[in-house]
């Protein structure tokens, strides 16, 4: 298939040549017979992102940021009360959801997760005050969308997260996951 096929796409197995030599046919005889009007092809829908064979326009999507806890695998227990979770970017994004679940085990693990939220050195939140990450995070919360600072590549975003309630005891242990869902230029 030719270039013009691959942007234009096939009509009833015509490819690239021959959909063009129809097109510029058709569009003479219409000019002979005094019409105004040429015809068109268009390309298929399912090229939309694609400025020429191979070359995407630059599109942004919705994607996951898997954030990493750097201490313990992400479990409080009472020798560890305190985690900070990073996602470090490798490309231009702009976090907008977060997204955080838990799982207790045992009676005394019953304290909130909490945390204060950084893209790079900047602070991402109206004061400086722990945020109840669980209610935030909440997979059925509703209206909790955010527009994070956006981050070129390199710089991570972190939660610096605590324990608000007091710490599990013996070998009870809260364990946390997060990730944030964001815009990614692409």
């Amino acid at each position: 298939m030719s270039v013009l096929g691959s942007v234009l796409g096939e009509l009833d197995e015509l490819d690239g040549h021959t959909l063009g030599a129809v097109e510029a046919a058709v569009s003479k005889a219409i000019a002979k017979r005094g019409g105004g009007a040429a015809i068109h092809v268009r390309k298929p829908s399912w090229r939309g992102g694609e400025l020429a064979p191979g070359v995407n326009a630059p599109q942004s999507g919705q994607v996951p940021l898997p954030l990493l806890p750097l201490t313990s695998g992400g479990t409080f227990s009472a020798t560890v009360s305190s985690i900070t979770y990073e996602g470090k970017l490798q490309k231009p994004y702009r976090a907008e959801r977060l997204m955080a679940s838990t799982v207790r085990t045992g009676a005394s693990a019953t304290a909130r997760c909490v945390g204060q939220i950084f893209v790079g050195v900047d602070l991402n939140q109206a004061q400086l005050q722990a945020i109840d990450l669980e209610a935030l995070g909440a997979p059925t919360a509703f209206d909790t969308r955010m527009q994070l600072m956006q981050a070129p590549p390199g710089v991570a975003i972190s939660i610096l997260a605590t324990l608000f309630g007091g710490a599990p005891t013996g070998t009870d242990t809260i364990a946390l996951t997060m990730f944030f869902l964001g815009e990614v230029v692409h």
